[in-house]
């Protein structure tokens, strides 16, 4: 493969070229001694340098620098040249023992040969030296220059000749010390104390020493033999040998054969390698007989024990020798088959036109593949989240701002938010222009891809217009998208091999051989969701680090670190609650199953669940969850040891927030006095058990009357849970995405006395007002999208066209409860079925809403609360009372768009408009909205570009676009890769995703951007490249869109988007108001029907869930089925057709773990008097 992509291919190195590019045959000892007396005889008329120790030179300066004394370093001096006289004593003692017998060691063994200078061929040298010696005194300048000619043509015949390469030498461990020898001898082999043992004596770990180099020249020379074989193989199959192409055709084409050396010499080579492994061979045999002098009774060794040790360690040590030569053999085999496939091209015989055209198509696929490797470089940087040193100059401005903040006015609260919010922005940057780096690569592929498809199509018509070459177009055609696929495949063979790459070394700007993922450096590297920190915290990077994974982050293993008595006990419940599931399944549905396989299969599902919870976890997610658990026990102390740092959630990011306690308290102040809404009970009693007499007061009046005004199974929905009753508590969340960094106030009340309550009415109600208000409303974002493209489609949008967007403040707790009610009175009046929704009057509904808003007591700073205006964030039917009450408030404005064919909607408190009036009469006509009602404040945007929602509205010219909207604050933040959750859970994530591109995004090229985003998205968020790119291809091949993903389609982009958008309708069950219950009772058997179907349904399914976890209980999907088919699913067994469905329940995420919200129990569940100390 060699059309301009040679940069990418490494040179190859064979078994004569050192690891700095030297020439080096492979000699007999005695030839290389007789070498050198020829050198030394030669005379040389340039005087060498003496050489010297330069390692030894710098530690001489170094100890004069630290101040030493001449004598002293004189001193230092005699000690090093007396051990220097050892080693030279130990070496000729080493000479005269035959087991140091080193002839014929190819390449990296040969002890003669010198790895700090650069050196030709040894018979170069001589000839070399030879001719200059003729050359100074009789030759003339002419044949100087005719012999220095000669010169290069030989030293280039030995450079292109493979056999005069030489492999890089990785045989480290032959050099190791000797405790390090030991280290590796244990770790090589399991069974080796008694070797280690034997190891002690000097004599026998020498004799070890000196047997694994000779084992391990072995192993070399059958690695060489392999290799050149495998070379003589595939220059025989791909004919390389046969008709060889001509010069012209090989530098035309930019094609290097490494198949120049004729098969003779090749043969020749192979059957010297083959005679110095036998010797070889013979050698290591003849070195094992010596083991019995090194064999003692105080000091003993299994022979069998001792060579599979040295087996063991040499297998080891050649691991990356093994794999080199693995590289060079899909090399050799890549250059004979590339050779092959040009060389049948040409067997064509193409015009000259047509080789051109060829040679074009061939080098825009090679540029095709460069720009694919360079997109998959990239994405593999953001994976393992190390940026290229390109980008280093981003972090200048690091320094410059430290060196501002250093100044004493700052404090250390502003100190820490600034430099956080900087690195935010350095770390965002990077990343934007990591984007655009892969997009224009992205971009490169498809153009390189289309201009050689054009070529292609080009070529073909050309030869269809010669009716001599006609008959060879669908031949030569093949040849040349065979050639392609070629290329194709061995590029992506480089690309996996330079991505392995990143997995032994770190490319950062460091350049240290880190494989932790918690050496990550938060000021350098990029984080999927750093936290926002606006504090003064003495959190460490690691501790940061895990932050960074974001609330919905789930630790592995985290049964592994309960105590035993707990874990059994979440064993039991969790095999009780599957036995149950069972049971009553069989029970419901009427299956006839034997006790005894019931039993049976209950004792084999209890072995299960206990075999897979203690089973020991493997090594690597051992240490992963044993960290990660430490850190989260580390962070869990800090925030209980400086209780002024407060953890939360953020409010849109969905990532964690780092603030300081007194901000916390003085903008809840704030919040409170600017609403009005709470008022504190200075009694100091808790009201829950008056709110629970309120409740059942109230349900019992309703039931038990003469007339009941509620049916029993609406009474037992709505009955409160008396054990596990609770008063809410009120919880504030940080918007950091707004100035100043706002609060959200959250009324946890799942367990308020009230709540059910509130249910029911929201489910009765919402349906209700979503069919009325159907035209008004949006559930999603994708409801103005589809709007705005039905306007366009009109003929409404125009060049004038502008768009509004409108905010209302604080709508939960703005609203009054009387108006609240007064406004839901008139809904029910107006849409009640003769002042009924089914069997509810609209008395009984108003007197049910006016018992949830009574009722709203929470617990916030241990203190007791109530709302006494609008309601509580959290509480169902909150939302439901806001929209009817600004149902009412927004009927002028849905009045005055209308009659201007213009379009109004709202999202909650977010409202969108369009228009094209003059933006004075717009603002005019929105300040006479806002004085309306001193309870609704509004602000408002005008322009012809717009957020709402997450879409981003734009008229280009009277063109509509429309694209997924992130705020600039907005973290790309997606649920962790690494989190602990099944992994469909991780392609549903992808999934979803994508298909809110396709909704949102009015043209393909928006949507490439957008997927573009979710990819880099998910790469920060440690989801594998290979994992993202079978998730998007499996996505875009499901809905058969394929086109749309590699060629940017538009028509089909088009078709695709409008079928999504017509699939999301929201299908409106509110529909079925109180008028059409009278059909379903004229319809009753149909429901029956469909009830009936229902019920077979379920019948047919068996659903059980159970608590998921990485590890050993992966399997148990899997085994548990096993366990069923084993035991009900035999012949004419009633649960053949039943389909069993396992869900996953997961275990505490991060914002379980680490926020702390909740008062204690006891102000929440009694009366009793409230505790001294204070927490917000």
């Amino acid at each position: 493969m060699n059309i301009n992509i040679d940069n990418d291919i490494e040179t190859i190195k064979t078994h004569s070229e050192d690891a700095q590019g030297c020439s080096y045959e492979l000699q007999s000892s005695t030839k290389v001694l007789t070498e050198q007396e020829q050198r030394l005889v030669t005379p040389t008329t340039i005087k060498k340098k003496k050489v010297r120790n330069r390692k030894l030179q710098r530690y001489w300066r170094k100890l004069r620098k630290q101040g030493l004394d001449e004598a002293t370093i004189r001193m230092y001096k005699l000690a090093h040249q007396l051990q220097e006289q050892d080693q030279i004593h130990d070496v000729e003692m080493e000479e005269i023992i035959s087991l140091n017998h080193t002839k014929n060691l190819p390449g990296p063994y040969n002890p003669q040969r010198k790895r700090t200078k650069r050196k030709r061929d040894e018979s170069t040298k001589q000839n070399s030296t030879k001719k200059k010696k003729r050359s100074t005194s009789s030759l003339k300048i002419q044949e100087q220059e005719q012999e220095r000619q000669e010169e290069k043509e030989n030293d280039r015949e030995n450079e292109e000749n493979p056999m005069n390469k030489q492999t890089i030498s990785f045989h480290y461990y032959l050099n190791a010390t000797d405790q390090k020898l030991k280290k590796m001898l244990k770790a090589a082999f399991v069974d080796g104390k008694d070797i280690l043992t034997w190891c002690q004596s000097k004599e026998n770990l020498h004799y070890l020493r000196e047997h694994t180099r000779l084992v391990d020249r072995v192993h070399y020379l059958k690695l060489e033999e392999d290799l050149w074989e495998n070379y003589t193989i595939y220059g025989e199959t791909y004919h390389c040998w046969v008709s060889p192409l001509s010069k012209k055709i090989l530098k035309d084409n930019q094609l290097k054969s490494d198949y120049k050396i004729s098969k003779k010499s090749t043969e020749k080579y192979r059957e010297r390698i083959k005679q110095q492994k036998q010797e070889a061979e013979e050698e290591v045999q003849r070195h094992a007989l010596l083991l019995k002098d090194y064999q003692h009774q105080d000091s003993n060794v299994d022979e069998q024990s001792l060579w599979a040790t040295i087996l063991a360690l040499v297998r080891k040590g050649q691991h990356k020798l093994s794999q080199n030569y693995q590289h060079r053999k899909k090399y050799f085999k890549n250059s004979a088959k590339d050779y092959s496939l040009v060389k049948s091209c040409y067997d064509y015989q193409p015009t000259k036109e047509e080789v051109i055209s060829m040679q074009v198509i061939w080098q825009a696929t090679a540029n095709e593949c460069k720009s694919q490797q360079n997109v998959d470089i990239l994405k593999q940087h953001l994976f393992m989240k190390r940026i290229p040193k390109s980008l280093d100059y981003l972090d200048q401005s690091l320094s410059t701002m430290k060196h501002k903040l250093a100044k004493p006015i700052y404090n250390d609260k502003i100190r820490t938010t600034i430099l956080t919010r900087h690195k935010k922005i350095i770390a965002q940057n990077k990343a934007d222009l990591m984007a655009v780096d892969i997009s224009i690569a992205e971009a490169a592929v498809r153009g390189y891809h289309q201009y050689s498809e054009d070529e292609k199509n080009k070529l073909a018509n050309r030869m269809k217009q010669d009716p001599l070459r006609q008959p060879f177009i669908e031949q030569f055609i093949q040849a040349i998208e065979q050639r392609q696929t070629h290329i194709r495949q061995y590029m992506e063979y480089l690309t996996q091999r330079r991505i392995r790459f990143f997995y032994h070394r770190s490319d950062d700007r460091r350049q240290n051989w880190f494989r932790r993922s918690y050496h990550l450096n938060l000021y350098w590297d990029i984080l999927p969701s750093s936290s926002i920190i606006e504090a003064d915290i003495k959190l460490t990077p690691e501790q940061l680090a895990l932050l960074s994974r974001g609330p919905k982050y789930v630790p592995p293993c985290q049964s592994r670190f309960y105590k035993k008595e707990v874990r059994n006990k979440m064993i039991q419940e969790e095999y009780q609650n599957i036995i149950t599931k069972i049971t009553d399944f069989f029970r419901q549905y009427s299956y006839c199953i034997s006790k005894k396989r019931i039993n049976e299969f209950s004792d084999d599902l209890k072995n299960l669940l206990q075999r897979l919870y203690t089973k020991k976890l493997s090594r690597k997610l051992s240490v992963r969850a044993k960290r990660e658990h430490k850190l989260m026990i580390s962070i869990r102390r800090y925030l209980r040891k400086y209780q002024h740092v407060i953890l939360r959630r953020t409010d849109k990011s969905k990532v964690f927030h780092l603030g300081d306690g007194n901000d916390y308290q003085r903008k809840v102040l704030e919040y409170m006095q600017e609403t009005e809404a709470y008022e504190e009970i200075t009694s100091g009693i808790s009201p829950l058990a008056t709110n629970l007499r309120q409740v059942i007061s109230l349900l019992n009046h309703l039931y038990h009357a003469e007339k009941p005004l509620i049916t029993k199974k609406q009474y037992e929905a709505m009955y409160p849970k008396e054990n596990d009753t609770e008063l809410g508590h009120l919880y504030f969340l940080p918007k950091p995405h707004k100035i100043g960094t706002p609060l959200r106030p959250i009324v946890a009340a799942i367990h308020a006395p009230a709540m059910l309550v509130s249910t029911y009415l929201n489910n009765l109600l919402r349906p209700i007002f979503n069919h009325v208000a159907r035209k008004t409303i949006y559930n999603n974002s994708i409801d103005p999208v589809k709007q705005l493209e039905t306007y366009q489609k009109q003929g409404y949008l125009l060049t004038s066209t502008q768009f509004i967007t409108i905010d209302v403040k604080n709508l939960y707790t703005m609203i009054p409860q009387a108006g609240a009610l007064d406004a839901l009175h008139r809904f029910c009046m107006k849409h009640a079925t003769e002042l009924k929704f089914g069997n509810l009057t609209v008395n009984t509904i108003i007197r049910l809403v006016c018992l949830v808003l009574d009722t709203n007591y929470f617990v916030f700073n241990n203190k007791y609360y109530k709302q006494i205006r609008g309601g509580a964030m959290g509480s169902p039917l909150t939302m439901t009372l806001a929209n009817i009450y600004m149902y009412e408030w927004e009927q002028s404005l849905i009045q005055h768009q209308q009659a201007r064919h213009e379009l109004y909607g709202r999202y909650i408190d977010d409202i969108f408009m369009t228009s094209n009036e003059s933006i004075d009469t717009i603002k005019a006509l929105l300040d006479r909205e806002n004085e309306k009602d001193p309870n609704i404040r509004i602000s408002c945007t005008i322009h012809d570009s717009v957020e709402f929602l997450d879409v981003l509205i734009e008229n280009r010219q009277g063109q509509l676009k429309t694209s997924v909207f992130r705020k600039p604050a907005a973290e790309p933040y997606i649920l962790p890769y690494t989190s602990d959750h099944p992994r469909h859970i991780h392609m549903n994530t992808a999934h979803t995703a994508l298909l809110r591109g396709l909704r949102l995004c009015s043209d393909v090229q928006t949507f490439d951007q957008e997927r573009l985003n979710i990819e880099i998205a998910l790469l920060l968020n440690g989801y594998p490249p290979k994992f993202i790119q079978r998730c998007f291809q499996k996505f875009f091949k499901k809905n058969n869109v394929t086109s749309i993903y590699k060629d940017l389609h538009e028509e089909t982009f088009q078709q695709f988007h409008v079928k999504l958008l017509n699939e999301c309708q929201v299908k409106d069950h509110s529909s079925e108001q109180p008028q059409q219950q009278q059909q379903q009772k004229s319809n009753k058997n149909e429901i029956d029907q469909k009830d009936n179907g229902k019920s077979e349904k379920k019948r047919r399914q068996l659903i059980i869930h159970y608590t998921y976890e990485s590890g050993p209980l992966k399997t148990f999907n899997r085994v548990f089925r096993t366990i069923w088919e084993k035991h009900f699913c035999y012949t004419n067994s009633p649960l053949n057709n039943v389909r069993v469905i396992l869900g996953t329940r997961i275990n505490k995420t991060l914002d379980h773990l680490l926020v702390k919200k909740k008062p204690p129990r006891i102000l929440l569940r009694t009366n009793n008097g409230l505790p001294e100390s204070s927490t917000t």
